[in-house]
């Protein structure tokens, strides 16, 4: 269902841009508990017997209190009739919420503490390499002597100039 993923992709980058992933994955949650239990909710998205418009218009005023990006996005399904197709989308969605809120967080390692405009500089960095807003835990380690260590999830960064020298003394000893 490549359609399914293209939409779950394009709600979770616009979530993304506008920085309210945990509060569309709660509300897509909802929604999906209301298409699974709710059987009168669940006929609004599936019957024929009402035409695109009014279930617009009956969604719409539903779900009045949630996010307009999720309201948005119901709309485009039943206007692209593919709401059978609904709870995939969602699955899918919080998959790749789950998977991106494990990288967001990035523990930052230096010898000195890091100012206003250092930090600043540095989410921009990760930003623009990595594409995403970083949530940063700033540790310090007088050990490292200077440059920084980054780990993001599972992946370590180290360049710090006791890493350095560690490696010159592994490569002098290995002469």
């Amino acid at each position: 269902m490549q359609s399914n993923y293209k939409y779950a992709k394009t709600l979770f980058d616009l979530s993304l841009k506008s920085n309210s992933v945990s509060k569309i994955k709660n509300e897509l949650k909802v929604v999906a508990y209301l298409y699974s239990k709710v059987s009168a909710f669940r006929l609004v998205f599936i019957t024929k017997r009402i035409d695109v418009e009014k279930k617009s218009n009956i969604l719409s005023n539903a779900l009045s209190k949630f996010e307009p990006l999720v309201v948005e996005f119901i709309l485009i399904l039943i206007n692209n009739n593919q709401t059978n197709n609904l709870l995939d989308i969602i699955y899918r969605f919080n998959n790749m919420s789950n998977s991106d809120s494990s990288s967001k967080k990035v523990e930052i390692t230096t010898a000195n503490e890091l100012d206003n405009s250092q930090l600043e500089h540095i989410q921009n960095a990760i930003y623009s390499k990595l594409g995403f807003k970083p949530k940063i835990n700033k540790m310090t380690d007088s050990k490292l002597i200077g440059g920084m260590k980054l780990r993001i999830g599972n992946k370590v960064f180290d360049n710090s100039i006791s890493y350095q020298i560690n490696q010159l003394k592994k490569t002098l000893h290995n002469m």
